[in-house]
């Protein structure tokens, strides 16, 4: 009788196991109606981004899914978008074609095992990035058995990144192989897909806008680009110790905000209260040669809405 109770217990256990194998293997990723919430490094601080899968398009004669960032309000009220680009998926790989770009590449691959090796194109650094595959489990993530596969460091300090089936990276969906640095990188911080929800650093709250019906259409072509994401731009860059102008890509601001310079090191160097569309560099505020940063942050949440780099040059 023990014998048999012992059968029956391990057939249990290896049927759960297959099981949620299975259903890991086989979570694809996102085709519509699905949200994530990223963080974007910076050395004056974090960048808060959003990025939807949003109704269907067609690039080059081959039927993509629209990938668009979106603008909210303070209520999280989605209030303009922009076209990233185009996504497809095929079987457990995933491709995605930028706008601007002429020809797509591959972005995931959930087929990948422990001790595969993968090159990924990444646009940030405009080359092939290598991965080493160091593990793969199987998680129990937004309520479904993810298959997540673990990828090596290419420095000791940097932390492992994780591809989480339907999920996408713990780097932002499309910023995969993206290592952190002083100005560069991102983080996932939440994802949702209908009923699915996924919080990377819980118990910390973290909120995502609701995606219009509209987002259920299928459209020829990519919608138009109504409001640009908010961009802010020195001029001159390079510039003389005094003479920089900052201004933003659109007519005014969405909130009252400062204007704040950075050194390189995230030295706070100076505050302009009540920045415009175009704010000159204060003229008691004078800055040797050198590189620089600067932030449109909000006044009341001081969150950093947009941010530039600049090269101040010999006088």
């Amino acid at each position: 009788m023990k014998n048999i109770k012992r059968t029956i217990f391990s057939s249990i256990v290896f049927l759960f196991v297959w099981t949620g194998t299975m259903l890991a293997q086989n979570m694809p990723f996102p085709e519509s109606n699905a949200v994530w919430k990223v963080s974007q490094t910076t050395i004056a601080g974090p960048i808060f981004y959003y990025v939807a899968l949003c109704g269907d398009t067609v690039l080059g004669g081959t039927p993509y899914h629209q990938v668009r960032g979106l603008q909210v309000g303070d209520q999280l009220n989605i209030t303009s978008s922009s076209f990233i680009g185009g996504l497809r998926r095929d079987g457990e790989k995933v491709y995605v074609l930028p706008n601007g770009y002429q020809s797509e590449y591959l972005i995931y691959d959930f087929s990948l095992q422990a001790g595969d090796d993968i090159s990924i194109f990444s646009p940030i650094l405009g080359q092939n990035v290598s991965r080493h595959v160091d593990s793969v489990k199987m998680e129990d993530l937004a309520g479904q058995v993810r298959k997540v596969i673990y990828f090596t460091p290419s420095h000791p300090l940097y932390p492992p990144e994780r591809w989480m089936a339907g999920i996408g990276s713990s780097s932002g969906p499309m910023t995969p192989t993206v290592e952190p640095g002083a100005d560069s990188g991102s983080q996932l911080l939440c994802f949702q897909h209908g009923d699915e929800y996924h919080n990377e650093y819980p118990p910390e709250d973290c909120l995502l806008p609701e995606l219009p019906a509209e987002c259920g259409l299928t459209n020829a072509a990519p919608a138009p680009i109504t409001i640009e994401p908010l961009q802010l731009t020195a001029q001159p860059n390079p510039a003389g110790p005094v003479a920089v102008r900052f201004v933003i890509n659109q007519q005014q601001l969405p909130e009252p905000c400062h204007l704040k310079v950075y050194a390189a090191n995230g030295k706070l160097l100076g505050t302009v209260a009540n920045a415009q569309p175009a704010t000159n560099l204060p003229d008691n505020l004078m800055l040797n040669q050198g590189f620089y940063i600067a932030t449109l942050e909000s006044e009341r949440t001081e969150r950093v809405l947009a941010h530039c780099t600049f090269v101040v040059g010999e006088p």
